[in-house]
């Protein structure tokens, strides 16, 4: 199992927005918001998954030729401050580690350059019938070598 999961939170680069490649932005709707006027916790684990799916969605889609079923397995959130309607939220993405049938997104919600959230997710590939784990295969690793988190390269090589 890919590691970078549990301990990668506390890692201040995570607060930045150079550490993430792929950038997303979405604005806070009225109906994402409590009665408080904050953005829900729902809304940050969708920003999330917005950024994701966009870095899948050649993989994803229903009708991608090479089309592969990746499942959230686990998926953890540190909320850091509040969002509000109608701010706009950028939605950094990586690739924070890659192993033989699952992959680890790291993100972070940044408004302006204030790190609202840092999240990461744990994806597995699954077999469309028997509902089992399988291996990535080339397309889906070429995809996330393409958006492999530079933060975690140099910890690997360290």
């Amino acid at each position: 199992m890919p590691q970078h999961f549990d301990d990668s939170f506390d890692n201040p680069e995570r607060l930045s927005r150079r550490c993430y490649p792929h950038w997303l932005n979405e604005q806070i709707r009225w109906s994402d918001t409590d009665m408080a006027g904050h953005a829900n916790n729902l809304t940050f684990a969708a920003f999330c998954e917005a950024g994701r799916a966009l870095i899948l969605k050649d993989i994803i889609h229903p009708d991608a030729a090479n089309r592969g079923l990746l499942v959230l397995a686990e998926f953890r959130l540190r909320f850091l401050s509040e969002m509000h309607w109608p701010d706009v939220i950028d939605i950094g993405t990586g690739i924070s580690a890659v192993g033989k049938s699952s992959c680890v997104f790291a993100q972070a919600l940044f408004l302006g350059g204030h790190c609202v959230a840092v999240a990461d997710s744990r994806l597995v590939l699954i077999d469309d019938n028997s509902r089992q784990s399988r291996p990535l295969t080339p397309e889906i690793l070429n995809v996330l070598a393409r958006w492999k988190l530079e933060l975690f390269e140099r910890g690997a090589a360290q």
